[in-house]
């Protein structure tokens, strides 16, 4: 398509030569209608249209302007040439003063044209700039709401209701006190994944709301076998991060460890000042053999971090340990 729209710059400039065709001095006309004339006018507008579109291809630019002023360049330099061999290569035989007259004409006529050119290219790479710009932030709003949709259909999964109810199926003849805390506390984080549903990132607060209410839930049904510390510091922090990021990590590292009360999955939730960062951490015990991780979330969780910023999550992990650092967003 460029270099369609190229050869028909080409052509329109040659044409122009049809200027110096209407009515001209009786004593250049000769020199005028000459096929060496035209084919030199036609193909120095070949020439002039090719260089500036090797030139803005050798030297891309991001800038619009800066890319339309090196095109305009490479044609310039041509028009300036064209210009110094009228009288030196072509119309030779002709008397100086109409050869002056010629240069003169040519110059006007050609610079006009290539900056119309010009004008034109910006605003066509200006529009398709938009264009890209426009479908890539659509792109980003259906990926970001897509990911943000399999995030909260994790938590909302007939699996957690499942538990969750046979949970409060035991409280209610064991402990009806705590029973009913069990219940608020469901209540509580099934409010909190429709209120965040529709947003790209929360507060490190309200995240950790959520996290509180899940750590109840899980020690509750598992009793000593979970342990979740927590920062007392992480309330005042200033920072955004994906709704259910911590919570995510909290929820895999009991998926992905053998839970017993002689061995209990110990998970560590801290800030990080100078990283400015969430770090959270676990201790590994034995695999779940009924498990197979596909590294869903976490995938999940890398994407959605992708689309919000340059900010990466990084993981480190050995035979004893899983920790995933997570970046404040602003």
């Amino acid at each position: 398509m460029k270099y369609i729209r190229d050869f028909i710059y080409a052509i329109l400039g040659s044409s122009l030569y049809g200027y110096f065709l209407y009515a001209p001095q009786q004593e250049i006309t000769e020199t005028i209608y000459h096929p060496t004339s035209i084919l030199f006018f036609v193909f120095n507008v070949f020439l002039m249209i090719g260089m500036g579109t090797l030139l803005s291809k050798y030297r891309p630019s991001k800038s619009i302007f800066k890319q339309v002023a090196i095109r305009g360049l490479g044609m310039w330099v041509f028009l300036l040439l064209h210009a110094y061999l009228i009288g030196k290569v072509i119309y030779t035989s002709i008397d100086p003063i109409f050869i002056f007259d010629i240069k003169i004409k040519t110059f006007i006529l050609l610079f006009a044209y290539t900056s119309a050119i010009l004008v034109i290219e910006y605003l066509l790479i200006a529009y398709q700039r938009f264009n890209e710009q426009h479908l890539s932030f659509l792109t980003y709003k259906r990926k970001s709401a897509q990911l943000r949709l399999d995030a909260l259909k994790s938590q909302l999964s007939p699996h957690y209701l499942f538990n969750s109810l046979n949970t409060v199926a035991y409280l209610v003849v064991e402990n009806r006190k705590k029973a009913d805390r069990y219940i608020r506390s469901i209540a509580e984080t099934y409010q909190f994944v429709m209120r965040y549903a529709q947003k790209g990132l929360i507060s490190l607060e309200d995240e950790l709301q959520i996290v509180r209410a899940f750590a109840f839930q899980l020690q509750t049904r598992h009793g000593k076998s979970v342990k979740i510390n927590m920062d007392q510091n992480m309330q005042s922090i200033e920072g955004k991060l994906p709704p259910l990021s911590v919570q995510l990590l909290v929820e895999n590292a009991v998926k992905h460890n053998v839970l017993s009360d002689d061995d209990p999955v110990e998970i560590d939730i801290k800030y990080l000042k100078e990283e400015k960062e969430v770090k959270v951490s676990n201790n590994r015990t034995t695999s779940p053999k009924s498990y197979t991780s596909t590294k869903v979330g976490l995938n999940n969780l890398r994407e959605r971090y992708a689309l919000l910023s340059d900010q990466e999550i990084r993981i480190d992990q050995d035979n004893s340990s899983f920790t995933v650092h997570l970046p404040l967003l602003h």
